[in-house]
């Protein structure tokens, strides 16, 4: 994950400076009836590397807190602490070029639905290949977004704000093996 840093058996490290620098992470912490699962429940619907951010937002409500909690459905003991972690979250985390690529994987579904839901029939059969035209553009600029997030490069997390050192470089590179 980008912001929280997870333990071997999926646990958030609770004494991670990301955690408690962030008054609205210590918030879900220290609130009764909601603490570390919470926050990982923020950190899996919201992270962009998130295992589960290829699910439609609806899906993957479900399957996070399915995962996390053994059921599809949860009332949060204050949603409101959560709802400011998750905007925190995205605040935090955001990239144009993540945000532009969840867009374009919306519109793709959106298109999806539409495409399964239409009979093709002599009257609209024209309708349905501008709609695959679409695709198509569509596809080739979401295509872009992901060469540029390629080229961009994985996101390394560094602290303080300055460059990998030399030494940190190398420590990245045999841990991406």
């Amino acid at each position: 994950m980008y912001i929280l840093n997870v333990d071997k058996k999926g646990d958030v490290r609770l004494q991670d400076e990301n955690v408690t620098l962030v008054p609205e992470f210590m918030a879900v912490l220290s609130e009764e009836g909601l603490g570390s699962d919470a926050l990982k429940w923020v950190a899996l619907m919201t992270d962009y590397d998130s295992p589960y951010s290829y699910l439609p937002i609806e899906e993957r409500k479900k399957v996070v807190t399915r995962d996390i909690y053994g059921k599809y459905n949860i009332k949060f003991a204050n949603r409101k602490v959560i709802d400011n972690a998750v905007e925190k979250y995205k605040t935090l985390q955001f990239d144009p070029l993540d945000e532009q690529y969840i867009a374009f994987n919306k519109k793709i579904n959106e298109y999806t639905v539409l495409m399964d839901k239409m009979p093709v029939t002599p009257d609209n059969a024209a309708d349905i290949q501008k709609i695959m035209i679409g695709i198509e553009k569509v596809l080739n600029t979401r295509q872009k977004i992901i060469d540029a997030i390629e080229k961009r490069g994985k996101r390394q997390k560094i602290q303080g704000g300055r460059e990998l050192s030399f030494l940190e470089s190398r420590f990245e590179a045999s841990n991406n093996k």
